[in-house]
């Protein structure tokens, strides 16, 4: 070994010491990280998502596009929007879905919002708009006067959804549950459902139902609703037990024992999705029935209270 080592050879050795402490801090998982930043993972963690809002746009593609991604006075975003086929605004011949935002980041599509306590939905949602032209004449603030004369809820039309736009749909969902684990099956809603007094979409022509049937979303079960609907023909629930119970599965709504507007709103939400034939937003035996077999099913540690209220001994 020689005794002495010249410049060059002093400096290829500085290099190498360089590179493998460099490369030592890389392989270490939890230092040398960038930023001095030393990552080291807690278990004490779950995703920021759990909800889903399924949304329409009431535009065509390039119209929601537009409006989902550009400045505005009133700036609105979701993660993800579905094109429709037979769109002449879309620009590709096969249906592919167009993410907006991050799933990691807020999306701006839920606005005022409420489900089971929680409000602002935003922070902790993906929103999913659909494009689909259906439309009301007038925003529900202007139809939907609070008063006690029953008037119409709003003028609206609404448009079917075509089967392989809600093919999409469907694998964009199972992806976005798989990654989001905590999401659970009755926080799957739509923006009415959130929203009733602002908002009617995806409107009855939604096929909520086949979701459920490909394991996305609740349903109530069928034998359950018609053991209730038997007993709810018989002896009708109270309005304002029927208020409260609609609250109890996750609706906003106030216990008035009234047919108000705000009542009105939430129980045609709870019809958009669940009793989609008859959307009147008035109660009726079939929808108190749809909705107590919705509770025993996905919220059956609030229902006994619900019950000995009725007046019927639970099992």
């Amino acid at each position: 070994m020689p005794m002495y080592m010249s410049l060059k050879e002093r400096l290829m050795r500085t290099k190498m010491q360089s590179l493998l402490k460099l490369l030592a801090c890389l392989a270490l998982l939890n230092g040398c990280a960038q930023n001095n930043i030393i990552r080291n993972e807690s278990v004490n963690q779950n995703s920021r998502v759990r909800y889903i809002v399924i949304h329409f746009t009431t535009e065509n593609f390039s119209e929601s596009l537009k409006t989902l991604t550009q400045t505005s006075d009133r700036p609105v975003s979701s993660h993800y929007l579905i094109p429709s086929p037979n769109d002449a605004t879309y620009p590709r011949k096969k249906l592919i879905p167009y993410q907006l935002v991050a799933e990691t980041q807020r999306a701006w599509h839920a606005g005022k919002s409420y489900w089971q306590g929680e409000k602002s939905l935003n922070d902790s949602s993906v929103g999913i708009e659909i494009v689909n032209t259906s439309f009301c004449s007038a925003p529900i603030e202007v139809q939907s006067q609070d008063n006690d004369n029953l008037p119409g809820l709003q003028d609206c039309r609404f448009k079917a959804y075509p089967k392989v736009q809600i093919e999409l749909v469907v694998k964009l969902l199972k992806e976005i549950l798989a990654r989001h684990t905590d999401i659970a099956t009755v926080n799957i809603v739509g923006h009415a459902d959130i929203a009733p007094d602002r908002k009617v979409d995806p409107g009855p022509l939604f096929p909520w139902e086949t979701l459920h049937n490909l394991g996305i979303g609740p349903w109530p079960d069928p034998q359950t609703t018609l053991t209730y609907l038997k007993q709810f023909e018989s002896i009708p629930p109270p309005l304002a037990l029927l208020q409260k119970a609609l609250k109890t599965y996750g609706y906003f709504i106030d216990v008035t024992g009234k047919n108000d507007s705000q009542s009105r709103l939430a129980v045609r939400a709870f019809q958009f999705h669940f009793r989609q034939h008859k959307p009147s937003g008035l109660f009726d035996a079939e929808s108190a029935a749809i909705l107590f077999a919705l509770i025993e099913r996905y919220r059956n540690e609030l229902l006994r209270d619900l019950l000995l209220e009725y007046g019927w001994q639970p099992a």
